[in-house]
């Protein structure tokens, strides 16, 4: 029995080392940037928010001059609305775009393109619907990266196509606003390669 068990240990060190291990490389770090996007579908309401998002970010090389990189977005939204006087209704935004890059070769800056999947989490201020507050979303950007010894700078430009318009204000004698399904992101990447 204490044979087997190894042998399952063995097995899920195995299983969760493995996309690492066929990994060319290993970087983490931060990613941020802002919405180009406006990201209400009402002109009811002022987007007062001030627009950024920031979180860690892990990318890990394949072979061939791919790579996957996963993020955690992390976005702070505040919203007022211009037909009624109630208070600015604050809402918290995580994305973790899940993502499949593919480099292009060039000797100084690496352009680069890629696609993939994010879930998005949302949690609202006192007015946010009941309705679903979870969207996901398809992913498709691009930009370059450049490397300085072991620090890598990464600008890029996505498109963020969310399945749903989670509402974000619903007024019972008012409009129901809600979140936008197209958002234009331009972000910076900063990793340090550490294998």
């Amino acid at each position: 029995m204490c044979g087997t068990m190894r042998s399952y240990l063995w097995i899920g060190v195995c299983l969760l080392t493995c996309p690492v291990s066929f990994g060319q490389s290993l970087s983490i770090g931060g990613i941020g940037g802002g919405t180009a996007t406006n990201d209400l579908s009402n002109q009811w309401v002022t987007d007062v928010s001030a627009r950024y998002m920031i979180g860690p970010t892990l990318d890990i090389g394949l072979p061939f001059g791919f790579g996957f990189e996963a993020d955690a977005l992390y976005r702070h939204e505040t919203y007022q609305a211009t037909f009624i006087p109630v208070p600015q209704q604050h809402v918290t935004s995580w994305e973790f775009p899940l993502l499949l890059r593919k480099t292009l070769p060039f000797p100084l800056i690496k352009p680069f393109v890629e696609g993939g999947y994010a879930p998005r989490a949302l949690q609202g201020g006192s007015l946010m619907s009941p309705y679903p507050s979870a969207s996901h979303g398809i992913v498709i950007g691009g930009g370059v990266g450049l490397g300085i010894g072991r620090l890598r700078l990464s600008p890029v430009l996505r498109y963020t196509h969310w399945n749903n318009s989670p509402a974000v204000l619903i007024y019972s004698d008012g409009p129901t606003i809600s979140l936008t399904q197209n958002q234009v992101d331009l972000l910076l990447g900063v990793s340090w390669r550490i294998r």
